[in-house]
């Protein structure tokens, strides 16, 4: 099953975080892309160890993620 996520990925002094708010996962790496490849296998590991209807128990694979661009 294909699960669409929202990810934050911000630079915090000298590495990259890649953020989950839904799952509550996150990873480092030293580029965005590496960020986002440890992210993906940290949640693969929450996977292994919880089980995928624990770990997306509150997301709906239905819905679709986009960006919303608002300039204030």
């Amino acid at each position: 099953m294909i699960y669409k996520l929202p990810v934050t990925i911000k630079l915090f002094e000298r590495e990259y975080i890649a953020r989950c708010e839904l799952l509550r996962a996150t990873a480092t790496g030293d580029n965005p892309d590496e960020a986002l490849k440890n992210l993906k296998e940290a949640i693969h590991e929450m996977v292994k160890e919880f089980g995928r209807e624990a770990v997306f128990q509150d997301i709906n694979p239905e819905v679709d993620v986009q960006v919303l661009e608002v300039s204030v």
